[in-house]
């Protein structure tokens, strides 16, 4: 039995890394919430729900017909990015977005990264958006859209970008 539980583990995190969804209970920054990011805090802004990015998302993955996407775009001449759920949301669906700046960044940053939201859902079909934070082109500088949904309670994560 112990040799088909460890088969069938390696197939489901094969499974996992092919599609670039991770979902896991990854280890939480200290006191994530949405004040973390809200209203300018740690240089975030503010922006509509309905908001869009361009139509190069960064990530994206798809729990049936909820979308949870990576968003990127330009405000005032940078480039930003911010997450967001759409589709066929249920209230109690929550979004957000993970931001880490490993080496150069620190003085905003929550080690091991700061957690804009959880930002939840309140009507059926809601979108939602995260406010969004300017991009750098340093490998060290990195965000990733999270959510979860209020039918499984799963915490699922996309790659960092």
């Amino acid at each position: 039995m112990r040799p088909f539980r460890s088969a069938l583990a390696t197939a489901a995190t094969l499974c996992a890394v092919a599609t670039g969804v991770v979902i896991a209970q990854p280890p939480q920054p200290a006191a994530a919430s949405a004040a973390d990011c809200e209203g300018g805090a740690h240089n975030f802004r503010d922006h509509p729900d309905d908001a869009e990015g361009d139509t190069v998302k960064p990530r994206r993955f798809d729990v049936g017909n909820v979308h949870f996407t990576l968003e990127k775009g330009a405000y005032v001449g940078q480039q930003i990015a911010f997450g967001k759920i759409s589709g066929q949301t249920r209230p109690g669906d929550n979004v957000w977005m993970d931001w880490r700046a490993n080496g150069w960044d620190n003085a905003g940053a929550v080690s091991p990264w700061l957690q804009c939201g959880p930002f939840t859902v309140r009507t059926a079909g809601q979108s939602l958006t995260t406010p969004f934070k300017r991009t750098s082109t340093d490998p060290q500088y990195q965000f990733r859209v999270c959510g979860s949904l209020i039918s499984d309670g799963v915490v699922r994560c996309s790659d960092w970008w």
